[in-house]
């Protein structure tokens, strides 16, 4: 663990930079485990500018898409980092005066590729951004090539570079957004934004051997390019067709999701064809089931979303001992959205956690007769922007699995734990290491956290492909108040051409449901 501050040395193109930088170096500024010691301003002017074609994309692409909050915004950073030496252009100059003044590492958001006479100069090397192996600047021209080549996901990474030794260290994994290029670089921007302060806060807490041990080697990182004239007509072809799919198709043709159920013994695995499938009528969808028994009844809970009205209430049926899925009623509407209805016990009485994001709370709802009477109980948190709040008791606590989503982000990729002695507690605990997920692949809950064989098991979804394309099985190695680790074991993916995704997985007893988007 290291006791002191660490000492940044950041390279710059220029004295104005873009919002997500000022960000970032004002969060370490304020930090408890960094200080921005010293700035240097880098020679760019070998930077090419891009083909007129791909920049009037890139404008247009802004006017359609309109990301916000916007991470292009430029500032004077001086007027922030007042105190802050500032280093000269000359590279001998700039190696000596690093060297004084004992640097801990340099924070590279300027050079294609650092000169290896800084590489020796800080403590912990030479860092700087990659997405998906390409080398990110401010100037970086990121976010297509993923269209263009069908590529589903942004790796936001930092490269490592100590002599010749080359590691990478895990940042975020993000969705592609296959129709727009400035969404895109939105997204990736701010999460490298909070990225690096949260290396730099886990280096300082975990120390420099168990940091470095969660790198990886690798080979440097590629200049990210431009694309060619014929390249940027090709992605503007790719990006009218997604858009096509997404914003017009979807809402002439809608694709439902449903609702599937089986009953299998705990010793046997999971089985596509043992579910029995209930197909919703036209103008709703179903989707986020959650079985509950009572008196040896079982009940279905799921979201039952109105095309008409854009919203979401929560509805139920009884389930029947074959599996089949009885006719729907309405447990819980809101003036809001809900979905996502988390069912648990607490001291002899039933409660629902239904996702209320829209109104930006989690909130808990007490059963007063089972099961189509709910009433409000208390607000357990405000002010968040939270889905799929799903909790589990184990080791005396309570712990709330939920994904939230930060400023520029998505609710798909980062999953947030916290803990309370009381389920029904308005002051929850976040845990030390949150975001303790930060991978579309994996972060976001798909149902509750249930036991199998003494192990601790957490659905997840994976929405690198599409949203909730598939659904993970996770084993929970580590859940204390200052550590959480898990492990994959096991996948559920859509079984055929006719079921394009299934993003929720719950069980009671021999009861297995699932939900499951129909292709039409």
């Amino acid at each position: 663990m290291l006791v002191n501050k660490l000492r940044l040395g950041v390279i710059l193109p220029d004295h104005n930079v873009p919002a997500w930088i000022r960000s970032m170096l004002e969060e370490i500024k304020g930090s408890s485990y960094a200080e921005v010691t010293a700035l240097a301003f880098a020679d760019r002017s070998d930077v090419k500018a891009p083909n007129k074609q791909y920049q009037w994309q890139l404008n247009l692409d802004k006017r359609i898409f309109h990301p916000e909050p916007d991470p292009w915004e430029l500032s004077d950073i001086r007027r922030f980092l007042f105190n802050t030496q500032v280093l000269g252009m000359n590279l001998h100059e700039r190696v000596a005066r690093l060297k004084s003044m004992r640097i801990d590492l340099i924070l590279n958001l300027s050079l294609e590729d650092v000169h290896s006479s800084l590489l020796n100069v800080a403590r912990f090397g030479a860092w700087s951004l990659r997405c998906n192996d390409m080398r990110v600047t401010m100037g970086s021209e990121i976010g297509w090539l993923e269209i263009l080549n069908d590529i589903p996901v942004m790796r936001c990474d930092i490269e490592i570079r100590r002599e010749s030794n080359t590691r990478v260290f895990p940042g975020s994994t993000l969705a592609v957004n296959r129709s727009s290029i400035s969404s895109n670089q939105k997204s990736f921007f701010w999460r490298a934004s909070q990225v690096v302060p949260r290396a730099l806060a886990l280096l300082r807490t975990i120390g420099e051997s168990e940091f470095f041990a969660r790198t990886v080697p690798a080979a440097p990182a590629q200049p990210a390019v431009m694309p060619t004239m014929a390249q940027s007509a090709v992605l503007a072809q790719k990006q009218a067709l997604h858009t096509y799919e997404n914003k017009v198709r979807r809402r002439i043709v809608h694709q439902p999701w449903a609702l599937a159920a089986g009953i299998f013994p705990e010793t046997e695995k999971f089985e596509w064809s043992r579910l029995r499938l209930k197909i919703p009528p036209d103008g709703v969808f179903w989707a986020d089931p959650f079985p509950l028994k009572k008196q040896e009844t079982s009940f279905l809970f799921f979201e039952e979303f109105s095309y008409k009205t854009q919203r979401g209430h929560i509805s139920f049926a009884q389930v029947n001992a074959d599996g089949s899925i009885g006719e729907p009623q309405i447990a819980l509407q809101r003036p809001y959205h809900l979905s996502y209805p988390f069912l648990f016990e607490h001291r002899g009485e039933f409660y629902m956690i239904p996702e209320t994001a829209e109104n930006r709370t989690i909130e808990a709802y007490r059963c007063v007769r089972f099961p189509d009477r709910w009433e409000f109980h208390s607000t357990l948190m405000s002010g968040v922007r939270a889905v799929d709040a799903t909790l589990v008791e184990h080791s005396m606590r309570w712990w709330m699995f939920v994904n939230m989503a930060d400023k520029g982000g998505s609710t798909w990729d980062e999953l947030h734990l916290f803990y309370a002695d009381d389920p029904l507690s308005s002051n929850w605990t976040p845990h030390p290491r949150n975001p303790v997920i930060s991978d579309v692949r994996s972060a976001r809950p798909a149902g509750r956290v249930f036991r199998r064989d003494g192990r601790l098991i957490r659905p997840s979804q994976d929405s690198s492909l599409r949203y909730g394309y598939a659904v993970n099985l996770n084993h929970i190695t580590q859940l204390t108040i200052h550590e959480y680790e898990e492990k994959f074991i096991e996948r559920i993916e859509p079984p055929t051409e006719s079921i394009m995704a299934v993003h929720t997985y719950n069980t009671s007893g021999d009861l297995v449901v699932v939900d499951v988007l129909l292709k039409k």
